[in-house]
């Protein structure tokens, strides 16, 4: 390695480590409380991490830089739950997390994190309103009232399969509007 890639590697290296420290408390909280394990959180912080090392010139200006990190482990946690295959034990976690959709900490949102949120916020009760009648009766009653997959599929007369791809029709329309938003915010594609 020359001089000069030396001296650049150990800039973006300073840079990554006065991030690192400034934000992983913050995040690694922030994704026991989405995930509720201590050690998936350690890991989509891992992840997280890695990520902004590999992709650290892509970064945005430093005033967008905590929106980004919460925005990205968003998606982290997201990704988290679709990995699981969205089991049903997975589907009341992964929606109530799109329900609740509000950092660890309100309070401390600027006016842009508030409006941001808002978006995403919208995005859901769009998607939800847009759901075809039978997908989004199976989708409230699984979510919102807590009906397991049988007995939705008793009350409706359907079978576990249909309720199944109902739901995952369902959760697949919530992720794109998801998506678009954090494209738009960002202007980024994940």
């Amino acid at each position: 390695m020359n001089q000069h890639a030396l001296l650049i590697h150990d800039e973006k290296e300073a840079a990554f480590n006065e991030l690192y420290h400034a934000y992983w408390e913050f995040l690694f909280r922030l994704a026991c409380k989405k995930t509720g394990s201590t050690d998936d959180a350690a890991d989509l912080i891992h992840d997280l991490f890695t990520d902004i090392w590999k992709n650290f010139h892509h970064l945005p200006a430093p005033d967008a830089i905590r929106s980004y990190l919460v925005s990205a482990l968003y998606h982290k946690v997201f990704n988290y739950f679709r990995s699981k295959g969205l089991q049903e034990k997975h589907y009341k976690s992964f929606e109530s997390f799109l329900a609740q959709q509000a950092p660890a900490n309100e309070y401390h949102l600027t006016e842009e994190e508030k409006e941001k949120w808002n978006s995403i916020d919208r995005a859901f009760s769009t998607a939800l309103t847009g759901m075809p009648g039978k997908m989004k009766d199976i989708f409230i009653r699984n979510v919102y009232q807590e009906q397991s997959i049988d007995q939705i599929a008793s009350d409706l007369l359907l079978s576990r399969q249909t309720v199944k791809n109902q739901l995952h029709l369902a959760s697949k329309r919530l992720r794109v509007a998801c998506k678009r938003v954090y494209s738009h915010m960002f202007g980024l594609l994940f």
